[in-house]
């Protein structure tokens, strides 16, 4: 008998699971995001070009214009990272 085994697809990463790795790329602690914590956070998602999509998810979420995302402003830049629709085949 012959055991074909099944290929692990590929899973979108939920919301939940992008705050969990944002949260956790605030090395501080301090509850702001800088733009290299959240181009850690993209390189951690697998981002070709992590430093460029830092800088569009700084934009799209930095609704006061101080150069970190505040957990008020975390759910803009989760948004955005979802419609990237990055895909993982191990849950963070």
């Amino acid at each position: 008998m012959t055991i074909k085994s099944c290929p692990v697809q590929p899973q979108a990463w939920s919301k939940q699971q992008l705050r969990k790795l944002f949260l956790d790329c605030d090395g501080d602690g301090d509850g702001l995001l800088t733009k290299e914590e959240i181009k850690k956070a993209f390189r951690n998602l697998g981002a070709v070009i992590p430093g460029y999509r830092a800088w569009e998810g700084l934009k799209r979420a930095d609704a006061n214009k101080d150069g970190c995302v505040s957990h008020d402003e975390l759910d803009a830049l989760i948004d955005y990272a979802d419609k990237l629709q990055y895909t993982s085949s191990t849950n963070y």
